[in-house]
């Protein structure tokens, strides 16, 4: 007993250690920390999506670190002069065929068929003309699904985290760490990256930060 309770300070010390290094980097408008890698992908750049005064959520961008310098390192030579960085930059990062994962934390509470909807709306005017919405609509099914079964209350409150795993065509899904499913839409995939990666973009700062770090790593 002594010996466990001798313990007690010393794993509580080595248990914030760990906190501190699993959320290294912290989003500087909603104070969000965000883990250095996500399933082995390393942390490449950290936005706020704001509507109005309200910040709604921190967003996050973990890249796989092979796949992305294969298919970027034609703009390694502007790693000194990021204002010089042609748009096709942005092309390349959102139509390579590496792995990209987006981490979404909510800042401010709401229901679930605001997240979703609010999401869909997003990506809905990205999708290239002519092609089928209804991947959009299983999109939003899922998240509606996950927020159900995995977060608190049913709602996509303040800490709930939705991951969106993009790998070729496929868009995994999941809600506080838990898978939910798959949808399998290239277009999709790519609206969805678009939405913070366009010229028009919901996250100026993700967008800024991604282009520094994934510059920083070619």
């Amino acid at each position: 007993p002594r010996a466990t309770t001798a313990m007690t300070p010393l794993r509580s010390l080595l248990l914030l250690l760990l906190g501190v290094v699993a959320q290294a980097r912290v989003e500087p408008s909603t104070k969000i920390g965000f883990a250095d890698t996500q399933s082995g992908q390393p942390l490449v750049g950290v936005g706020v999506r704001k509507k109005g005064p309200i910040k709604v959520y921190g967003v996050g961008l973990y890249v796989d670190s092979m796949g992305s310098k294969m298919s970027l390192s034609k703009y390694k030579k502007y790693k000194e002069d990021q204002s010089a960085l042609p748009k096709s930059f942005f092309e390349d990062l959102v139509c390579g065929g590496f792995g990209k994962t987006l981490v979404l934390k909510m800042a401010y509470g709401v229901t679930k068929e605001k997240i979703a909807g609010a999401l869909g709306d997003s990506i809905k005017p990205r999708l290239p003309a002519g092609s089928s919405r209804q991947s959009v609509v299983e999109f939003e099914q899922l998240l509606l699904d996950g927020c159900e079964k995995y977060a608190k209350d049913g709602r996509a409150g303040a800490g709930t985290c939705f991951t969106f795993g993009v790998r070729g065509s496929n868009l995994g899904v999941e809600v506080n760490g838990k898978k939910v499913g798959v949808v399998h839409s290239k277009p999709l995939c790519q609206a969805l990256l678009n939405c913070y990666f366009d010229a028009k973009t919901v996250s100026q700062g993700l967008r800024d930060t991604c282009a520094q770090g994934i510059l920083e790593m070619l």
